[in-house]
């Protein structure tokens, strides 16, 4: 293959690594494009609204739900840990452990 050859392919494979803009320029002006809303977002929008029938916020609705749930005639398991849970925090798990050593004895 000739010098001028080897010389092309050369700067052909060199133009993908320079940069498509000027120095101080961003190469994203605009920015990450915005995601749509996350679950959280549409939760906290529909808990804020209110209930036509009585006024409150949904959220309180539902949480008052749960309330009762966990104290009602035959109480909910999931509904009284989840109250628990949110009042007092979550109990940490202790595991005990032992460490034994073995000796090796020759005669």
């Amino acid at each position: 293959m000739s010098v001028e050859k080897q010389q092309n392919n050369t700067d052909k494979r060199l133009e993908n690594l320079k940069p498509r803009w000027k120095k101080g320029e961003s190469g994203n002006p605009n920015g990450r494009p915005k995601k749509g809303l996350a679950i959280a977002d549409i939760l906290n929008t529909k808990g804020d609204e209110l209930d036509e029938k009585t006024g409150i916020p949904k959220r309180e609705l539902m949480l008052s739900n749960v309330y009762n749930l966990a104290i009602g005639q035959r109480p909910e398991k999931w509904a009284v840990e989840y109250i628990s849970d949110r009042t007092e925090g979550r109990s940490v798990e202790r595991i005990q452990t032992q460490e034994v050593k073995d000796e090796l004895i020759i005669e």
